[in-house]
Order: C-alpha cells, then structure tokens, then sequence
C-alpha cells in the first residue's frame, strides 16, 4: 500500500464552550475517518496549528472513527451549538440548508478547474445561506469525484444500475440521481456501510477513491467504476451560536481558511495512486469512455430540474453556478 500523506477535510467536528479571553479550553473534535487515515493526519495537524495560533488557549482532544456519530447528527449538533465545527460534505449539509443539495448534482463540472472556479464564485451566496440556518463558513475543502463501488461488476451504462441497492448518503441530490439509473437508494450513515456491503444489505456504494480508501468499504466490492458522476467538495462550517459568542481574536483563528488550497491540491493528487491501491487489491477498477459518460450524463440531467423545481431559493443557487459555468468557458476562449 502506498503510504498516503495529505491535507484534506473530513467530517469533523469540534464541541466547544465558549472562550473566556485567556481561558484554556479542551475541544472535542470528532470525525468518521479512522485512525491512520490520512484525514488524522490532517486533524493532526489542524491540532496543531489551532493551538499555537491560540497561544495555547485552545486545546483539542481527537475523536476518530465516527465515534461521535455519522455527518448529519453531527451536523445538526453543530447548528444546535452543541458542537462547535463541523467538516463534511454539502449533501450533509443541505439535510438543514437544503440549497446546497445543488452543489453535488450530477455531471454539474467538466473539470477541477471549472469546478473550483464555480465554488469560489457562490462562496458569498453560499456563505449567507448557511449563516440563516445557524453555520458560519470557514471554507472550501475536498472529498473529489465520485465512482461506483459494486459487486460482481463495472458500470458501463445506466441500465447496470438496474435493481442494485445502493448506499445513499443522506442527501437528495444522490438518491434522485440514484433512481434516475434506475437503481434503489438506501440511506446509510458512513460508519454502516462497510458491514452492510459485507453483509449484502447494499450492493455497492458512491463515493471518491479517496473515502472508499480510508473508510475500506472498497474491500467490501469486487468492481469500482470511475465514473465522475458527482464532484463533492467538503465544507468547514462553524456553530454560529459558538462563533458569535467568541472574542474577536479567536474569531479570526477560527475562520483562518490558509488551508484550503492545499487541501484540495493534496487530494486530487491521490487519485490514481489510489487507484492502482485498488488494483493492488484485486478489485477490478473501470473508467468510462466519453460515450459512456454521455449516456449516463443524459439520464442524470432531469435530477437538475426536480432541484430547480423544489424552491425558489434552489433555482437561485443553480442559475448562479450556471452564470459561472459560462464565465468559465467564455474565459477559456
């Protein structure tokens, strides 16, 4: 196994009273990812430099392995304040900002260029969506492009997804695409998965190299088909409840976003090296043709207008990541 070494942003959560000016605080901090995973080694470092930045005032305690539960519990506790910071997917997080559902819709990006470019766009409109439902915006992180980990074989067109039941992550967005391929969507908290593909409850799953690597859900398949349908990005989001009530100083700590370029760099560079880890494995890994992304990009493009077509606030959302879409290939010109 290659030995993997990058920054990048998990589910992460941190429970947190509020700062007195030179108070020494213990935070929990709370993720799914496992120890010895590269996203402790991140949470290692994020230890770190929080610490030092505080003058020692914060301290964190880590707490791996979803042991504080899966994304959108900790989600919800973290809009409650009863967790501090929480770090996951946009589809976690539109369980309470439904909007940003949006932001993982199927086939949406061309490219990590495209895609960068159209989140840094919406970050204000984004930004301010998440502040109504109770979260303050640090930054942009990394989960990458989702595949297919089945059993018994690739994914080659959408009618393979025929009948297959398919861990969902608990958002909208991927179980609509899911049927839209005609498959049946089960909604699964990440720390299920692995015993529910060994014991046959799912089929298989989507999600990145990267998390099917570190969660090893893909020892729990034989075929992983890299078929990019969705780009995930990952949120780092603050309780504003904690936030507002922190002094200024810890205030600007806590939103220092210094680490998000790395982090989404750090990734993208992992995925073939994953790939072949998966080969090394003896899993059967599979990409798709331009052809085959276009059929299965067809049968996806309806989940976009059911989104448009649930709120006003929705359309909104994707009508400015579709603005940006066009200022990104006029610029290319």
């Amino acid at each position: 196994m290659k030995r993997l070494s990058l920054l990048v942003v998990c589910s992460l959560v941190l429970a947190v009273p509020a700062f007195a000016q030179d108070a020494k605080v213990v935070l929990k901090v709370g993720s799914v990812a496992p120890e010895g995973t590269p996203w402790s080694e991140w949470l290692d470092g994020v230890k770190a430099r929080l610490e030092k930045d505080s003058g020692n005032r914060i301290k964190l305690k880590l707490f791996l392995g979803g042991k504080l539960g899966g994304e959108k519990e900790m989600a919800e506790e973290t809009r409650n304040g009863n967790l501090a910071m929480f770090g996951g997917s946009a589809g976690a997080l539109a369980t309470y900002v439904p909007e940003l559902a949006g932001i993982e819709l199927p086939y949406l990006y061309s490219s990590d260029a495209e895609a960068d470019f159209v989140l840094d766009k919406i970050r204000p409109q984004v930004a301010k969506l998440l502040e109504a439902k109770g979260f303050t915006m640090v930054m942009w992180g990394e989960n990458g492009w989702h595949g297919y980990g089945i059993k018994g074989k690739c994914v080659e067109k959408p009618d393979d997804m025929k009948g297959l039941k398919m861990r969902s992550q608990e958002s909208f967005v991927h179980m609509e695409t899911y049927k839209a391929f005609g498959a049946a969507p089960v909604e699964m908290s990440v720390p299920e998965v692995l015993g529910a593909l060994q014991t046959g409850t799912v089929d298989g799953y989507s999600n990145s190299p990267l998390l099917s690597q570190a969660t090893s859900w893909y020892k729990g398949v034989t075929h992983y088909t890299y078929t990019k349908h969705i780009y995930q990005p990952a949120l780092i989001v603050i309780s504003k409840k904690v936030f507002d009530a922190q002094p200024d100083d810890l205030k600007t700590i806590l939103l220092n976003r210094s680490d998000e370029r790395s982090g989404i760099t750090g990734v993208r560079a992992l995925t073939e090296p994953l790939l072949d880890n998966f080969t090394a494995a003896k899993k059967t890994v599979c990409k798709l043709t331009p052809e085959q992304a276009k059929a299965f990009e067809a049968k996806a493009r309806p989940v976009w207008d059911v989104f448009a077509k649930k709120s006003a606030s929705n359309k909104a959302l994707l009508d400015a990541m579709l603005a940006a879409k066009k200022e990104f290939a006029a610029g290319k010109k």
